[in-house]
């Protein structure tokens, strides 16, 4: 592989990266920077033709290919767009999402198939989603790892879809079964009904066996002290009667069987601090 003169450094477009990240409606995309369209090294040809020690002749991938395919797989990944620029950037890391951000840059950096996954958990708008989805693009460029980002909401929605239109159920599956690493972002997010519960149980339960690595976030946390509140108004209410508070755990929303997997696949990181998004709001950055 080609691992010297690359994009130019002083490129203002892509910073040296030779790969442009740009939001196409709900997903963010990669595409190769103008710097890097024409590989100054293999002139196009996407390989490099070298000598051995022994003067034969042997073919090796130049870089250039290597970042088409990395781009592509990013692209397939279905990184939200608003997350276009998220990436583990020191300079993106703080006192409040720290521990986070150096378990997840570990994580990138050392990375075998079949790794140790990572639970985030943590109140609403402290990062957790910006922090997986620059993982993902770290990962991703670093390793050329097929990766896919699945909202568990829409995750739910798009296999009730499915199931309407009579495709199978292994037709619906199997992509978030086989994927070398899958993101199930906002676990526990839904109604928390029977069916929800056994989908996920399938989808964990098959990874697990596989020994794939799997990545959550969600805002239920381990403790009621700490974990999201939901306010809900019961069918039989009574006239003048407020709503109710519930503040399910993690292993409420999910079960112990689904939970008990989840404490042998995943490293769980708590990411605490202010509402970002409401800080950012008030004009007080993120």
């Amino acid at each position: 592989m080609r691992t010297k003169e690359g994009p130019p450094a002083a490129c203002r477009k892509c910073g040296g990266e030779g790969v442009v990240f740009s939001s196409m409606g709900s997903t963010a995309e990669a595409s190769i920077c103008e710097c890097s369209l024409h590989c100054r090294i293999c002139r196009g040809a996407g390989h490099l033709i070298e000598k051995d020690a022994k003067g034969r002749e042997i073919a090796s991938i130049c870089e250039c290919a290597w970042l088409r395919t990395r781009a592509r797989l990013y692209c397939g990944a279905r990184v939200p767009g608003k997350f276009a620029d998220a990436r583990l950037d020191s300079r993106m890391k703080d006192t409040a999402n720290a521990e986070a951000f150096n378990t997840l840059k570990l994580l990138a950096g050392e990375y075998r198939k079949g790794h140790k996954g990572i639970l985030l958990v943590g109140p609403p708008g402290v990062g957790k989603t910006w922090l997986i989805c620059a993982f993902i693009r770290e990962l991703i460029f670093r390793h050329g790892v097929p990766m896919l980002f699945q909202d568990f909401f829409h995750l739910l929605s798009d296999l009730k879809a499915g199931y309407s239109m009579d495709k199978s159920e292994s037709e619906l599956i199997d992509p978030l079964v086989e994927v070398e690493v899958l993101v199930i972002d906002e676990l526990g997010k839904g109604r928390n009904s029977p069916w929800e519960q056994n989908i996920l149980d399938v989808i964990i339960s098959q990874r697990y066996n596989l020994q794939k690595t799997t990545i959550f976030t969600s805002n239920f946390t381990e403790s009621r002290a700490t974990t999201m509140v939901e306010r809900v108004r019961p069918r039989d209410i009574q006239s003048g009667e407020g709503d109710v508070e519930i503040k399910d755990t993690l292993k409420d929303r999910i079960g112990p069987r689904i939970h008990s997997r989840l404490q042998e696949m995943c490293h769980i990181v708590n990411l605490r601090g202010k509402d970002r998004r409401e800080a950012a709001a008030l004009g007080m950055g993120a």
